[in-house]
């Protein structure tokens, strides 16, 4: 998959006051680690760091330009963890994991469901399970999303992770059990909301 590119710059300062600075200035703190780098403070464009997560999800892939001391150094490397303010919602830190060469990494795929199912056509509502799945491979085998065809899909039929086929390289290591898409009938789902309405009506009553 193609990788973004992002231009990170070693901190001088770290801490709580230092960190409220720099997001004020429209960067964001991080840190970067890895085997070649050690655990380097580091700052990023936020808007530069949104667009990625926006395009590419909290576990993107991308190319880092590492400037520091006026060197630029280049690694793959990973987002490892996303930090946002409990309240606001906003991004306040993130941590990229510097990948080795030839080191496979585990990262989260996006799962996208193609086709109408046939149960569908007939009046069943699709449901789709998981949304993505965990998988391991080498970076530069890291897909941006695993596609399966739901067309053939009759009201009652049902995929699980293990019905996914990966492309070649690439291991999931998700819950083979684990639901991704199921076709119920509308009289069904009627039923279970209608079951859940008369146990939430007996509680009350037995309050």
């Amino acid at each position: 998959m193609a990788r973004s590119s992002l231009t990170l710059r070693v901190r001088e300062e770290v801490g709580k006051g230092p960190a409220g600075r720099l997001r004020r200035r429209g960067l964001l703190p991080g840190i970067l680690y890895g085997r070649e780098v050690g655990n380097l403070p580091v700052e990023v464009d936020l808007k530069e760091m949104k667009r990625v997560l926006g395009r590419e999800g909290e576990s993107a892939l991308v190319q880092v330009k590492l400037e520091q001391g006026g060197q630029v150094r280049e690694y793959t490397a990973l987002v490892r963890e996303v930090q946002r303010h409990p309240i606001r919602g906003e991004l306040v830190h993130i941590d990229f994991y510097q990948v080795p060469a030839g080191e496979k990494i585990t990262a989260n795929v996006p799962v996208v469901l193609e086709g109408e199912p046939r149960g569908v056509k007939i009046g069943g509502i699709l449901q789709h399970g998981l949304h993505e799945v965990e998988v391991e491979c080498l970076p530069e085998d890291l897909p941006e999303a695993i596609t399966v065809d739901v067309s053939g899909l009759d009201i009652g039929d049902h995929l699980t992770v293990a019905d996914l086929t990966p492309p070649r390289g690439v291991t999931i290591l998700s819950e083979p059990t684990s639901l991704i898409a199921t076709v119920v009938s509308v009289r069904g789902t009627e039923a279970e909301e209608t079951a859940e309405e008369g146990q939430e009506g007996s509680e009350e009553g037995a309050s």
